[in-house]
């Protein structure tokens, strides 16, 4: 897995950040970039259904793509896509999403790997529901049968979403982090994983990812830490 060497490799102590999409984003590797542009609040309703939704219009390996975002569902080139049949990894739990809050990012295939589609979206909640992201993975979107993922939420993104050298995707779960006394989260865990043969399977790396929180129980400011 040279892509997640480099990523360890690439992790400089104490770098701080305060943004997960920006620490994502210069991971080596990174599948998405930019989301598809959408106009700011626009959203749509089908007469007598209940509902609403976003329309986005891309294109995708040199094919025209048209998108519908609802809370549930998407819905690609007129086809329906329900989040709560999405293959879920372990403990996640498929919820509606905002769309017109709801980020679509898509990516191209390479001579190893297909296409892929990620949208990210927030689901309703009180309390740290703002720190879990609704991720849900598309693999070769325009085939005929793609696979849909749903991805670990604690403070991922579709950015997080980073492709290995032998075309594999690989996405990371995080947990908590706790002081000696086990009583306060002071960073997270990053391991990485990947969906082959029909399940979700961990990926050996020569180390795992390490981050600092500034503060402890405040996770949105964060060093990277070495763990040599």
């Amino acid at each position: 897995m040279a892509a997640l060497a480099a990523l360890s490799a690439g992790a400089h102590a104490a770098q701080p950040y305060d943004s997960y999409d920006e620490f994502y984003a210069a991971q080596p590797g990174a599948v998405f970039g930019a989301p598809v542009a959408q106009v700011a609040g626009s959203v749509y309703s089908h007469p007598g259904e209940q509902g609403i939704y976003t329309h986005l219009r891309s294109v995708l390996d040199g094919k025209a793509v048209l998108i519908d975002v609802a809370e549930n569902r998407i819905t690609v080139n007129g086809k329906t896509y329900r989040f709560t049949r999405a293959t879920m990894f372990p403990d996640e739990h498929a919820v509606d999403v905002y769309p017109a809050g709801t980020k679509v990012f898509l990516a191209a295939g390479t001579s190893n790997r297909p296409s892929a589609m990620c949208v990210e979206g927030d689901g309703s909640g009180s309390g740290e529901a703002d720190r879990h992201k609704q991720i849900f993975l598309l693999l070769d979107p325009l085939a005929r049968n793609p696979t849909l993922l749903h991805l670990p939420s604690l403070l991922s993104s579709c950015r997080a979403i980073v492709a290995t050298k032998d075309g594999k995707f690989v996405f990371p779960k995080n947990s908590y982090l706790f002081d000696d006394a086990q009583e306060s989260r002071i960073g997270l865990l990053v391991s990485y994983y990947t969906f082959e043969h029909q399940r979700f399977a961990s990926v050996p790396a020569p180390k795992q990812l390490r981050l600092k929180f500034a503060h402890p129980e405040i996770p949105f400011q964060f060093s990277v830490q070495d763990n040599d």
